[in-house]
């Protein structure tokens, strides 16, 4: 009898395998706020336009022999830049890491990161216009699941100060600020959530070039971002960076920014867009705790944070449960160019 994997259950195990590609990125970039915050130091480091161009050039350059031996080895491999996808996919990256960055030299890493996944939503609605990839009816009820859970984080300080009677409309630390509350200021919150926007964008699509390279889609959006945000770096005068500043940019872009994307790239090559959003949920869920554990209880999230997270992480682990199973399978789609 053979061995070989029915064709039922291959795409099963390489679905599993783009779940935990997916885990791994959201890890790694769940170090973004706390890593952010040490670089600017509360304001005496680098600026926001800075920590990006830095960041995207040191991950670029990190994936570069990677791509550049599989561009030599693999007939097609650099045909990835020259599809208008490509190009937008550059100009999406770089928005939304210029976006990402700035908002959390704004406001509070746990409020900045559950904003910017309001891309969850964009995703979804966008997924079958864009992708042809609908949403199964399973992945809306986990969607709803995890929408709970950020619901809880951002409704539950208000609401818990007015059942105790204080009438407060946020307590300190609490996850997302509105003008006056003391998490961000309210051009921060807007930052964050174009933030989400361009980072829905992306994704869709890095989706749609999951028959590119990995490694060539990566090198060319961090690459492609540096080179877009070189010309406001030098407007804003931050090229000079400290020795500290420079090793903490060069561990962020290796990795907590150029790995994680090589691996998100790997995964979207695997599932749908709106199942790898599902996923990302996890990212918002361990921000805030690097943030205490780098920065000090001045970034403490709530008990709400903790709350809500908690039916984050339920959403996410029955979802991998139901992943697992060969009925979840993703079926071989057409490529848009």
């Amino acid at each position: 009898m053979s061995n070989a994997p029915s064709p039922a259950s291959t795409p099963s195990r390489a679905a599993y395998a783009g779940i935990m590609f997916i885990v791994a990125a959201s890890l790694l970039w769940s170090l973004n706020g706390a890593l952010i915050k040490l670089v600017s130091d509360e304001g005496r480091g680098p600026g926001g336009v800075t920590i990006a161009c830095y960041r995207s050039l040191v991950a670029g350059l990190f994936l570069l022999p990677i791509a550049w031996h599989r561009c030599r080895t693999r007939p097609g491999a650099a045909a990835v830049l020259t599809r208008p996808s490509a190009l937008w996919c550059m100009v999406f990256f770089t928005l939304m890491t210029l976006c990402f960055v700035l908002a959390n030299t704004m406001a509070q890493a746990a409020s900045v990161i559950i904003l910017q996944y309001t891309s969850t939503f964009w995703i979804f609605g966008l997924s079958p216009l864009l992708l042809k990839e609908k949403p199964r009816s399973s992945d809306f009820w986990i969607l709803g699941l995890a929408m709970i859970g950020i619901v809880v984080i951002v409704l539950g300080p208000s609401v818990g100060a007015q059942w105790s009677g204080r009438g407060a409309p946020m307590t300190e630390g609490a996850s997302v600020s509105v003008p006056g509350a003391p998490g961000g200021t309210l051009a921060g919150m807007g930052v964050a959530l174009a933030s989400g926007l361009f980072y829905a964008l992306l994704t869709l699509m890095i989706r749609r070039l999951r028959d590119a390279d990995p490694a060539t889609v990566t090198v060319m959006n961090n690459l492609g971002s540096a080179v877009l945000l070189f010309p406001l770096l030098l407007a804003v005068g931050g090229l000079s960076v400290s020795t500290r500043s420079l090793w903490l940019l060069i561990f962020m872009g290796i990795v907590q920014f150029g790995l994680p994307y090589y691996l998100y790239t790997l995964g979207l090559a695997r599932i749908p867009a709106y199942q790898a959003a599902l996923i990302t949920l996890l990212e918002p869920v361990l921000v805030p705790v690097w943030a205490v554990m780098v920065i000090g209880r001045s970034e403490m999230p709530p008990v709400w944070t903790l709350v809500g997270g908690g039916v984050i992480l339920l959403a996410l682990l029955l979802f991998v449960n139901a992943a697992r199973q060969p009925n979840r399978a993703v079926s071989p789609a057409n490529l848009p160019p």
